[in-house]
């Protein structure tokens, strides 16, 4: 169920960059690079999934900074996503 929420935590905020002017191309490219690290992540089940959820984590919470003072509210799904990182073991 937990991933089912991350999904759409990350379709929201795939959502909100689209309709959003003047992202930075290098927030962008860390974003689509975290959202295609956690995708892959729902599909494999491994000895190492604390390790890279923990992983995941560190870097959500670092995006969402580089995002707060210029896109508040993705920042606050990137959060929202770090959050959720968490609950699942990390």
């Amino acid at each position: 169920m937990r991933m089912d929420e991350i999904g759409n935590v990350l379709d929201k905020i795939h959502e909100h960059m689209a309709k959003t002017d003047r992202i930075n191309p290098e927030y962008r490219q860390e974003f689509q690079e975290l959202d295609k690290n956690i995708r892959a992540m729902k599909q494999v089940q491994n000895d190492n999934a604390a390790t890279e959820l923990a992983s995941l984590d560190r870097k959500a919470r670092f995006l969402a900074a580089k995002f707060e003072s210029e896109h508040p509210q993705i920042g606050a799904l990137i959060m929202r996503l770090s959050t959720l990182l968490q609950g699942m073991g990390v």
